[in-house]
């Protein structure tokens, strides 16, 4: 079972592409940055105690403690767990921790000469990114992540705990045994 988790500079440094063995182009300054505003910068899916894909980020303004956008800078998926949803669960992981953080945008891009940490047009396309420029994409993370709605067993107990408790009953009236 492949599990999600954000993670620090120190996972990211040790991971290396499965595809060309190169370890990840990294945007040192912007991890630091990422680290610093959220506490992490990056989430990587796990199999068996094995790194199976990765999303690195980078803080949009790096002397700025109140980052309100941030920067895909690479991406990898393990080639046997492409095509089955988990670089979108890996997003989603990532998406969710940034929307806790108080992001509003997320930018990506999709420059083929990036080779394999490039992310697929494709993908952005089909995880809610919009093109804002050539292999240039952006996401609203206000639009994109949906507000966490209440179930109606929730506001109903919620409307209940509001109306004044109704006294409890009183006890019966004991007959006397004749």
């Amino acid at each position: 079972m492949v599990s999600f988790e954000l993670v620090g500079p120190a996972v990211v440094r040790a991971m290396s592409c499965p595809r060309c063995g190169r370890g990840m182009p990294l945007d040192e300054a912007g991890m630091v940055a990422a680290q610093a505003a959220w506490g992490w910068c990056g989430a990587v899916a796990t199999e068996a105690d094995q790194r199976v894909g990765l999303l690195l980020m980078a803080a949009g303004a790096p002397t700025d403690p109140r980052v309100t956008m941030a920067r895909i800078g690479a991406a990898w998926m393990a080639e046997p767990y492409t095509g089955r949803g988990h670089g979108r669960a890996l997003l989603q992981t990532l998406l969710g921790g940034l929307s806790r953080a108080k992001v509003a945008t997320v930018l990506a891009g999709s420059e083929p000469n990036r080779g394999c940490a490039a992310l697929p047009a494709g993908f952005l396309a089909a995880t809610g990114f919009l093109p804002i420029a050539t292999s240039t994409w952006r996401l609203d993370l206000a639009t994109a992540v949906p507000a966490t709605k209440r179930s109606a067993l929730d506001q109903l107990g919620r409307l209940v705990q509001a109306v004044r408790p109704v006294a409890p009953p009183e006890p019966a009236r004991r007959l006397p045994i004749r």
